[in-house]
């Protein structure tokens, strides 16, 4: 997680400029919002903002003002390079005082009763929340001191949802798989570490659903959208795919499909906006271009035999309309014993 742009530190400013008169008479003008005592983003910027973005400036101004701090949960997985399937509420520190664990609420303050003001009260801020962590060894990421990423995952899997965790759980497999660390077919309960951190915790209800994603997790899963929906296939009971499946036809190669059932004959793709909207995603076809290059590779597919369905974001947030989708194309859920 990169330090943004638009984060006013007045103790640096202190030591540039040897005074921060200016800010203060910005602040009490309205024209800037004070995350915390020393932290400030300019009112409009913060109301321009995306979530993200904010809670990157709250986590900056967090670990800056918090001496020893050490990130954990999503908010450590965010700063060192994890993946997450959304912004936390809470900026997440280790503590390992029993006494302190708990959220403490967020100091956002902005000057003014007009309309921007108001709107400021009106958008998430993030709290600050402790959390007790037992012999933390912190691990430097950038600017940041987290919980280390192996840690991190282990620690996500037992707290969050199964989306939430399979999403970090694949990130996680993804970089240990570059590094040689873990096999394309292996799940991280190969590594030692993830084993014995979920076998650790004391509630087995936990423990069953991150051993269940520990199993899961793959390195295939290329970004949040796929493990995302595949911790959907699982809660709705369909089987997992086979991960980016290579397909040829009498042309040659048409492309690497998302997912493939095999004994079903059907091929899924996750359609997230990036694949179209964004340059660095689709290259240097337009977003028109795009488009047409898809639909010309689904009817090769198609014209292979093969069922054929895609999904959305949205589709992933109504569980209902996603299995009508993946019944359609010819799925079947398993049969459970």
């Amino acid at each position: 997680m990169e330090i943004l742009p638009g984060l006013i530190d007045s103790a640096a400013i202190l030591r540039e400029r040897g005074t921060t008169d200016a800010i203060h008479r910005e602040f009490r003008t309205g024209r800037l919002v004070r995350i915390r005592r020393g932290f400030y983003v300019q009112t409009a910027d913060w109301l321009t903002a995306r979530p993200s973005e904010r809670f990157a400036w709250s986590t900056a101004a967090i670990t800056r003002s918090v001496k020893g701090a050490v990130l954990c949960g999503e908010t450590a997985a965010l700063a060192s390079g994890l993946p997450i399937l959304r912004t936390p509420p809470c900026v997440e520190l280790a503590t390992t005082l029993p006494g302190r664990s708990g959220v403490r609420r967020s100091p956002l303050m902005v000057v003014g009763e007009d309309s921007a003001a108001q709107q400021v009260r009106g958008v998430r801020s993030y709290p600050l929340r402790y959390c007790l962590k037992p012999d933390v060894e912190p691990v430097a990421y950038g600017e940041y001191r987290c919980t280390s990423r192996i840690r991190t995952t282990v620690d996500v899997m037992v707290t969050a949802s199964f989306p939430e965790a399979l999403v970090v759980a694949d990130g996680l497999a993804r970089i240990l798989s570059r590094e040689g660390r873990l096999p394309s077919d292996a799940g991280l309960l190969a590594i030692r570490a993830i084993a014995d951190g979920i076998a650790a915790h004391p509630h087995a209800s936990a423990r069953r659903r991150a051993e269940r994603v520990a199993v899961l997790a793959s390195p295939l899963a290329e970004s949040v959208g796929e493990s995302y929906s595949r911790a959907a296939f699982d809660l709705l009971g369909f089987e997992q795919p086979v991960l980016q499946h290579a397909f040829h036809d009498g042309e040659g190669f048409i492309g690497r499909a998302d997912c493939w059932w095999p004994k079903q004959r059907v091929v899924g793709e996750f359609d997230g906006k990036a694949k179209y909207v964004e340059a660095a995603v689709r290259g240097k076809a337009s977003a028109e271009e795009a488009v047409y290059r898809e639909k010309l590779r689904e009817d090769r597919i198609r014209r292979l035999g093969f069922g054929f369905v895609r999904w959305s974001w949205a589709d992933l947030e109504d569980p209902g309309r996603l299995k009508r989708r993946l019944l359609a194309a010819g799925l079947r859920p398993r049969i459970r014993s």
